[in-house]
């Protein structure tokens, strides 16, 4: 691996170990051995406009910081918060483009690009009363600094038992149909709500 592949991690693991909650706080997703694990806290920092109190638990495939891999940018993550998101879909078609606009551009400053970050675009449909399936075009501030279209598939659920809200997202540049998939289902979420 290249040096210039892995600093764009090391930013980004920087960048948020700063947002984290006490060291004490466990993140709530299971991956396999070889996955990176982040907890950030919500409000995010660089996207203050989604209005939503809790956490964000992380969870990044092997290769995700590799632009070669199959897994790269493949990622599961998972907010647990108190506010109920009301879901649809230009909801999530407009929080995801706030999220991926603030990200990539406090990313972007961050590695002193001065080049303008093209706005992030959703496109999403719902598939049930509990998930949406669409796609987000934006820009790779971390390895590429290329435009990058990213598959997700949103689920929401509510634990009652702990009164929050659960999200979660699951994102990869490949299609759906791709292994790399079958490796985001083997994240879980280790959540009581019953």
């Amino acid at each position: 691996m290249k040096l210039t592949k892995t600093i764009p991690f090391f930013t980004f693991f920087l960048l948020f170990l700063q947002c984290s909650p006490e060291k004490s706080v466990k993140n709530k997703l299971s991956a396999p051995d070889g996955w990176r694990s982040e907890i950030l806290q919500l409000p995010l920092d660089f996207a203050p406009s989604l209005a939503y109190t809790g956490v964000e638990y992380v969870e990044f495939a092997p290769g995700w910081g590799t632009e070669e891999a199959k897994d790269y940018f493949s990622y599961v993550f998972l907010w647990e918060i108190d506010q109920n998101p009301s879901l649809t879909t230009k909801k999530i078609e407009k929080e995801l483009e706030m999220y991926y606009d603030g990200l990539m551009n406090v990313i972007a400053k961050s590695n002193d690009n001065e080049n303008q970050i093209p706005k992030s675009k959703a496109f999403f449909e719902k598939i049930n009363e509990t998930t949406f399936v669409g796609k987000v075009l934006t820009y790779d501030a971390f390895i590429t600094k290329q435009p990058v279209e990213l598959f997700i598939i949103v689920n929401h659920t509510t634990c009652q038992k702990e009164n929050k809200h659960l999200v979660r997202f699951d994102i990869s540049p490949q299609p759906t149909s791709h292994p790399v998939w079958k490796k985001l289902n083997k994240v879980e979420v280790n959540i009581k709500c019953e």
